[in-house]
């Protein structure tokens, strides 16, 4: 996320003690100090006062050693910009997930009406589809966040969306295998950029209280997204107009969503301030200002470093890191899973239409409606500890919900399917699913800030493993879910993923009893957290 920055300062700023941290010196210009220098280390520079009154009228201010920042309660920073332009940037970035999430979900639906043409199998059109599409989101997930943290997201998001809407058009124009491997493999590479990136968009614009909207949004307009794709597959694929026109509407929502990019503003407070500067120093002619040297442009072995070997220390020796990324890539693609498997279920078991099959997902999206609940709580927490320090496990609260939720929805799916209850109405396993729709949200926000809260000043490096593991699973696991379910046996096959959510139950019971212990005796960790103190 730009640097996938969720609630990231709630563990321990206030909303105006956050604000003023956000201002503080960052990015870089034209020379930045060397590592560890202070003011009072740093030759002394005479400032010309046409330079001053530059800087001032942009909202910045300096030191007497050249090194500038924002200036304290400007308007020019991301925080303080007018409500409409805060909101109208905040609803592009989130309708950009909804549209990508929602079209990485209809490769499944889409495959029995797709393969004929292709001259495929049902897994290998899978694998196309679906499988391609969320590698590549995978791979994006990795690449775009060091690179929006460095050259700033306005960019990115409008190539990405050109990009999402051309390589669309060519899946629909060229239905052929090789089309439709790169089409999907390059349309998943971009959609990493709202799937990864928009959360650090919205801290830079937005303060605490107000990100816990603006997140439990985003995460829910994906959770949506999910819900209805394979409904909108199959009726579109089933009309005249067939499988291919899903791709050209896809094209013409991609180049819309460019053409609203495009109105964008970079909200990357560093990137801002770094073209401010130096615009400055090229109207003045006046070389001597720097910024601080923790924000500058990456070398590759930094990029290297904090986009690949710093996830993989962290996923590989941080308990939290590896349960809590294991337990939200799992839940999440079980999504998935359930895309390519369910709709058999209810068609050989109730005599449903294709169609029909694919409505029962829309009990999915019920279930979002109801993770307001926690959010109330969650912003009743923030106004209670406005004054003190907000401890990670203090916002653990919709994980210790969700777990057991998730869990009685999948047994309870599991005992009211046929072979082992015939008996029962349709309408009972569907409800069950409304459970899955709200335990998909709550651990996608709850943990994911979970991480963002105790690895801080690494939310990026934190999230990665959680971000690629999230993508990796969610393509693999329709690839395996129709033979699952018909080699075990509906029940069977539930009974399998009712245990692992079981088992996620006893986690949520450790982190509760035992989180606060192993934060604390994580050297990353601890540092971290106290870095916000």
């Amino acid at each position: 996320m730009e640097h996938v920055e969720h609630d990231l300062e709630a563990a321990t700023y206030s909303t105006e003690e956050e604000e003023e941290k956000h201002e503080q010196p960052i990015s870089n210009t034209l020379t930045s100090p060397e590592d560890g220098s202070t003011a009072s280390t740093r030759e002394h520079v005479d400032i010309p006062p046409n330079v001053n009154q530059k800087l001032h009228s942009k909202g910045l201010a300096t030191d007497n050693s050249g090194l500038v920042r924002w200036k304290s309660g400007t308007s020019a920073h991301p925080r303080r910009w007018p409500l409409f332009r805060k909101s109208y940037d905040s609803a592009v970035i989130i309708f950009m997930e909804f549209i990508m999430t929602l079209f990485s979900n209809v490769g499944s639906s889409i495959v029995p009406y797709s393969i004929e043409q292709l001259g495929t199998s049902e897994e290998l059109g899978l694998f196309y589809f679906t499988t391609l599409y969320l590698l590549g989101q995978a791979l994006g997930g990795l690449i775009f966040p060091p690179l929006a943290e460095s050259f700033g997201g306005r960019t990115i998001y409008t190539t990405c969306a050109f990009g999402f809407g051309a390589f669309c058009a060519l899946v629909g124009a060229s239905p052929t295998v090789p089309a439709v491997v790169v089409g999907r493999f390059v349309s998943g590479f971009v959609s990493a950029m709202p799937a990864v990136v928009a959360c650090g968009s919205i801290e830079n614009m937005w303060n605490i209280k107000a990100r816990i909207w603006l997140v439990h949004i985003w995460i829910a307009s994906a959770v949506l997204a999910l819900a209805l794709a394979p409904a909108i597959a199959v009726a579109v694929s089933e009309s005249p107009l067939g499988w291919q026109w899903l791709f050209y509407i896809a094209a013409i929502l991609g180049g819309l969503m460019g053409i609203a990019c495009l109105f964008m503003q970079e909200s990357r407070p560093s990137q801002l301030l770094r073209q401010k500067v130096q615009r400055v120093s090229r109207t003045t002619d006046f070389r001597k200002l720097s910024v601080n040297h923790q924000d500058s442009k990456p070398s590759l072995s930094t990029f290297v470093q904090e986009g690949l070997t710093m996830p993989l220390r962290l996923f590989f020796t941080e308990p939290i890191v590896f349960l809590t990324s294991i337990m939200a890539a799992i839940v999440y693609a079980v999504i998935y899973l359930f895309t390519a498997a369910l709709p058999q279920v209810y068609e050989e078991s109730f005599g449903y239409t294709r169609l029909q099959g694919s409505l029962v997902f829309v009990s999915i999206a019920v279930g979002i409606c109801f993770t307001i609940l926690p959010r109330i709580y969650d912003i009743r927490v923030a106004c209670r500890k406005d004054a003190q320090a907000i401890e990670p496990e203090d916002k653990l609260f919709g994980f210790y919900v969700a777990a057991p939720v998730l869990a009685v929805g999948l047994w309870w799916f599991a005992f009211s399917v046929p072979p082992l209850n015939s008996s029962a109405s349709p309408w009972v396993s569907i409800c069950s699913l409304a459970l899955l729709g709200y335990s998909i949200v709550e651990f996608d926000n709850v943990l994911s800030g979970y991480l963002c809260d105790t690895y801080a000043s690494r939310t990026a490096s934190a999230l990665a493993p959680l971000s690629f593991l999230r993508a990796t699973l969610s393509g693999t696991f329709p690839l395996f879910g129709s033979a699952m379910f018909h080699n075990l046996g509906a029940n069977y096959a539930m009974f399998v993923l009712a245990g692992i959510a079981t088992a996620f139950c006893a986690v949520a019971v450790l982190f509760g009893v035992f989180g606060k212990r192993i934060r604390e005796s994580s050297p990353l960790a601890e540092k971290t957290v106290g870095m916000g103190d």
